[in-house]
């Protein structure tokens, strides 16, 4: 099918979601959907950011009830790559997660579409009390872990650039971010990079923020929703009103007015309240979770995509206009009458 020919199918698939019972007179959906997405490293099944308000909402039960699909979810321990996995193997239908381990997946075959932005983590890097770093310069010959693969990876080495230093210049451990905490309590490793959870590590006394992005204007942190190809194309009813709940999901978010039950949500996921308040303070929520897939959010991804392939963490090209599917997040904001909730982004704007 051409492109306008394709567009114009998902537009007829889009208005028959609204109908109700009538959605699914094209497809019959599948009796399960499979989402996947990274959680806060506690253990606790919730998700963060957009789709952790979609899980605790049921709004995608909700979109699918005349269907009466069965939605499933999974926060493997293994966070990006253990997600790219899962979608290798047939068995995660829809993620939210950063957009590395997004990129070095697409980079080597997988075969997914992003069909919406995950919006931006805060990022933060803290060392062991007792360390005298001030800075990123100061890491130089410490001991540093993150998990390679991830949106924390990528954002580390940006900054490690901007300081004159490289990987080689420090030791990093690659560590899952239920097994860092220990390491820097046991004082295996001077530094830790990661998110809102280090601020749990601060006020146990454990550790020190010497860096975070929050309020700062950096490409670092942003995320993707994908789709597995196979199933946007078996089922483009059923990924219309997936995204038309996570749409739901970003407004809802992003209305303040409902921050404090955003944030009981998000600490589903084992954070402290008191840390999301201060982590999110003074953070325009509805900038911070935009779902659009804009000028903004391509320049970011193709700036991510150029970073991955300067630093060798993917071989083979991503071509980003080809990945990206702007059809069913533009439906749903024009159907859910969402066209101006969001302000208008630039190439070169920042949330």
């Amino acid at each position: 099918m051409n492109p306008i020919g394709r567009r114009a199918s998902l537009g007829a698939i889009a208005g028959l979601v609204l109908s109700g019972t009538s959605a699914f007179a094209a497809e019959t959906p599948p009796s399960t959907i499979r989402l996947a997405a990274v959680s806060a490293g506690y253990g606790k099944p919730f998700g963060l950011a957009v789709i952790g308000i979609v899980q605790a909402r049921k709004l995608i039960e909700a979109e699918l009830k005349a269907a009466n699909v069965r939605v499933a979810w999974t926060f493997p321990d293994g966070a990006g790559p253990a997600i790219n996995e899962g979608i290798a193997s047939g068995q995660i239908d829809f993620a939210a997660y950063g957009d590395l381990p997004n990129i070095i997946g697409r980079a080597g075959g997988l075969p997914t579409r992003v069909i919406a932005s995950r919006g931006a983590e805060i990022i933060y890097v803290a060392v062991r009390n007792g360390v005298r770093a001030q800075t990123i310069a100061d890491l130089k010959g410490l001991r540093v872990t993150l998990q390679r693969g991830t949106i924390l990876h990528q954002a580390f080495d940006r900054l490690l650039g901007e300081s004159g230093l490289t990987e080689s210049d420090i030791q990093l451990f690659d560590l899952k971010t239920q097994d860092q905490n220990p390491a820097i309590a046991a004082g295996d490793v001077d530094a830790v990079v990661g998110t809102v959870t280090l601020l749990n590590l601060r006020d146990q006394g454990l550790v020190r923020i010497i860096y975070t992005t929050r309020g700062k204007v950096t490409p670092d942190g942003f995320g993707a929703f994908v789709v597995a190809e196979d199933f946007a194309r078996r089922y483009p009813a059923t990924t219309q009103a997936v995204v038309r709940a996570y749409v739901k999901a970003a407004r809802w978010a992003g209305d303040e007015r409902n921050r404090a039950a955003a944030l009981a949500i998000w600490g589903l996921a084992g954070t402290p309240q008191a840390v999301l308040a201060e982590s999110f303070r003074g953070v325009n929520l509805r900038n911070q979770l935009d779902p659009r897939l804009d000028a903004f959010y391509l320049a970011t991804l193709k700036s991510e995509v150029a970073f991955a392939q300067a630093n060798k963490l993917i071989r083979s090209p991503v071509d980003v206009d080809a990945w990206i599917d702007r059809s069913y997040v533009t439906a749903a904001i024009r159907d859910l009458d969402l066209a101006s909730f969001w302000p208008p982004r630039t190439s070169s704007a920042h949330a």
